[in-house]
């Protein structure tokens, strides 16, 4: 048996048919991505960033994981000693500028 032979208007008819079957998948696919972006975009709006005061309490807490204590107590010894070297020297200085004023005198 022979195939009936298709008419130019067939073919042109199957062509259109599968094209628009085409541009109906494309159009799902457009709107599945134009629900996942708005869908992505309600997600980020949702979300509230970082207040500031958390941001400086975390800074904090990893400063104080990464110090230990004996670094603390050196740093502290260190501070104290500077200090006490201050007063010693404000002291001397005291006592410098105080005999140098019983010298002008001339007591």
């Amino acid at each position: 048996m022979k195939r009936p032979k298709q008419f130019k208007e067939e073919l042109e008819l199957d062509e259109v048919l599968v094209k628009q079957q085409e541009l109906q998948n494309r159009m799902r696919q457009f709107e599945r991505s134009q629900r996942e972006i708005e869908r992505n975009r309600a997600e980020n709006e949702a979300t509230i960033p970082p207040l500031m005061e958390i941001m400086e309490r975390e800074k904090a807490r990893q400063h104080e994981n990464q110090v230990t204590r004996g670094e603390v107590a050196n740093v502290r010894r260190d501070q104290n000693q500077g200090l006490l070297l201050l007063f010693l020297l404000l002291a001397a200085t005291t006592a410098l500028v105080w005999w140098g004023l019983q010298l002008m005198r001339g007591t």
